[in-house]
This record gives C-alpha cells, sequence and structure tokens, in this order.
C-alpha cells in the first residue's frame, strides 16, 4: 500500500487492474481512515474490471464533456449560462444522484419568478445531457422523467397588421426603419439582417445569399429580393463598405434594443418579440394566397411542421371543394345554393390544391411586390 502526505493530506497510489497508475488524495489527515479509503478504491476498481460495472460519473464531468462538445451551437452560450447555473446545485454529485425530484426542486425553488417556458429550457437541457450521457457516451443506464412545466402546447404565433406594422415604422428612429422594414420584406432573422455584408447581396439578380452554418438549420439560404428589400438596400449603399446595416457609419450589432421597445409602448403594442416580425413576414404571405410548400422553401424551414402552423390563415384553395356541397332540398324562403363552377386552374393546380394563380403582396411602404 503506497501512502504519503502533502500539506497534512493523506494521497493513495495503486495500479488498477487493467494497468492503470492511479494517485488520489483521500481528503482526510486519518491514517486509518486513508488506508480505507485506499481498500474501498481497489476494491471499486476491481468490481468495474470483472464485472463490468460502469463508474460513476459527475455532473462536473458531464457539464466538462457536453460544453467540449457542443461548442459549435449557436446557443452555446446559452449552454454555458445554464450550465453553470446548475453546477452551484449539482457540483460533486454523480449522475445517478440527480433525481427528478432533485431538479424539479431546484427549479420551482430558484426560478419560482420565471416563466414555465423558462423552466422547460432549463431543464430541456439537462435532459439533453442525461440523454446523451446515455446513448452515447454510456455512463447511465437510466434517465430519469424530467418534469416539464408548460400545459399550453399550442405554437406561438403573434403578428402585426399592415396597420399596427405603419404605426411602428412611423415611430422608429431612421436607422432602425430601415431594419425592421427589410426583415418584413425577407422574413430574416435579426441576426442574418444584422450580419448582411455586401458581398452577399447581389442587387442585379435581386438576391441576397445566406451562407452555410449562418441559418439556424446550418444550410445555406438564398433570399429573392422584392422591391422593398431593394429599396432599402439601394438607401443603405454607401454607408459603409463592408455591412448593410448601420448606425452614424459602424455596424449595427443589435436592433432589439431601447428605441424598438419604447416605439412598441407609444404604439399600444404588447406581446412582441423582434422574432415576431418573422412570423409577420410568413402571416403576410400566407393571406395572401401563398402555397404552404413555397413559404417553406422561402424561410429556409426544413420542417414542414414549422410552417403549418400558418396553414391556416388561407383556405382560398379549399373554396373550390367547399362550394361542391349541394342542399337538395332549400327550406322555403331560404336563399338558394348554387353550384360554382371550378375556378380556372383548380383542375391542374398544385398536388396539395393550391391555386397556380398569379398573387400580388402589398407591404407597408405602399409597394406592390409580385412573386
Amino acid at each position: 500500500m503506497a501512502l504519503w502526505t502533502r500539506a497534512g493530506i493523506y494521497y493513495v497510489k495503486l495500479t488498477a487492474p487493467d494497468g492503470t497508475l492511479l494517485r488520489r488524495s483521500t481528503g482526510t489527515t486519518d491514517r486509518t481512515k486513508a488506508e480505507e479509503y485506499h481498500d474501498k478504491l481497489k476494491a471499486s476498481l476491481w468490481d468495474l474490471a470483472r464485472l463490468k460495472l460502469k463508474p460513476k460519473r459527475t455532473w462536473d464531468e458531464a457539464a466538462l464533456r457536453w460544453l467540449q462538445e457542443k461548442a459549435h451551437k449557436k446557443s452555446y452560450r446559452d449552454d454555458v449560462s445554464r450550465i453553470r447555473w446548475f453546477t452551484r446545485h449539482l457540483r460533486g454529485k454523480t449522475l445517478d444522484q440527480v433525481s427528478r425530484d432533485m431538479i424539479d426542486g431546484i427549479v420551482s425553488r430558484q426560478l419560482s419568478k420565471s416563466s414555465a417556458r423558462t423552466k422547460d429550457l432549463y431543464v430541456a437541457l439537462i435532459r439533453a445531457m442525461f440523454r446523451k450521457a446515455q446513448r452515447e457516451w454510456e455512463w447511465i443506464d437510466q434517465i430519469p422523467a424530467f418534469r416539464t412545466y408548460s400545459t399550453d402546447k399550442s405554437v406561438r404565433v403573434r403578428y402585426l397588421t399592415q396597420d399596427q406594422a405603419k404605426v411602428l415604422l412611423e415611430r422608429l428612429p431612421a436607422h432602425q426603419r430601415e431594419v425592421v422594414l427589410f426583415a418584413l420584406a425577407t422574413g430574416l432573422r435579426q441576426g442574418n439582417v444584422l450580419g448582411l455584408t455586401w458581398d452577399r447581396v447581389d442587387m442585379t439578380r435581386r438576391q441576397a445569399t445566406i451562407e452555410h452554418g449562418d441559418t439556424k438549420n446550418g444550410d445555406a439560404l438564398g433570399v429573392p429580393l422584392n422591391d422593398v428589400a431593394m429599396g432599402v438596400l439601394g438607401r443603405q449603399k454607401g454607408k459603409n463598405r463592408v455591412y448593410v446595416f448601420t448606425y452614424r457609419g459602424d455596424r449595427l450589432r443589435s436592433a432589439n434594443n431601447r428605441a424598438w421597445r419604447s416605439a412598441l409602448k407609444a404604439c399600444g403594442i404588447t406581446n412582441f418579440r423582434w422574432h415576431d416580425l418573422r412570423h409577420t413576414w410568413a402571416s403576410w404571405l400566407r393571406q395572401n394566397d401563398v402555397p404552404t410548400w413555397v413559404l417553406q422553401e422561402l424561410g429556409g424551414w426544413k420542417s414542414e411542421s414549422m410552417v403549418r402552423r400558418y396553414a391556416h390563415m388561407s383556405a382560398k384553395h379549399l373554396q373550390p371543394y367547399a362550394d361542391k356541397l349541394i342542399f337538395p332540398v332549400t327550406p322555403e324562403g331560404s336563399a338558394q345554393v348554387v353550384e360554382k363552377p371550378a375556378e380556372p386552374g383548380f383542375a391542374t393546380g398544385h398536388k396539395n390544391g393550391h391555386s397556380g394563380g398569379h398573387f400580388r403582396l402589398r407591404l407597408v411602404a405602399g409597394t406592390d411586390v409580385s412573386s
């Protein structure tokens, strides 16, 4: 048995069954307890080697490995912040000690004033880490059934009316107005709008390009530029050699600022986030009968389910089917139900029933944009 002291604390040295040399602190100044620690460590190593038991991993090990493997995530900073928050409560605990009740207690106490959505974001990270620890790292055999706090499963779609958008644009400073108008015209996310550079804009072909890795799903996206978007770009020309949107000659780094919030308040617009400009763009297009499959490609959504949230905003493609309903007997005095002939293009429309007809979209700037 190899025991030695450093600053009064006993350390042990032993060789594991696989030949690995281990040096560990016993954390005690008592030689008898240090010897007991040595014997238990040696026995546990034998169990791991001979009985094929998994070593007990700690929260700290899981947090470190997660951050190392997820450094590429767009939400990496959020993960760092939430892991740091959890570490205050879970430091030193092994993964098998972490239970549903433990996490529920921590979240319920420490985030008592936060929304259910915020609580779910914290728990979602824990759930993802434990799922990875089980399925890929093979550190644990079971995952606790962590609690979900949100009870409303409906998808949030908040958008502005044309009148609301017009009033909001009038309240914004000039540099902010251009950014918001461009977002309404293209549906791009805030990061893509503010990060847009001139080398990604082709004024001749009327297209902007978001490169691989800069979109939410990681795929490149070609953005067609309508007349409103082209007007914004024309007014931004010459302000900065690199970036499209600027403030006093320098790159504009944030649009969700005091001026934005003050304008919303002055207009009486509540429960509206900057990202809801994207919902507004998609809602306006859908209300103008743009097919969902076209909307999906325009917005760069990978999953059709993400676009289905806007499907109910237009039922024009269903109208010919509704008109096929004929009542054989009409009550006396009521209006006669007349079967309408099929609309042109109905029989030759898209497979999902969308009309192949031409549409026009009027944005708040008063410009007609043709598809």
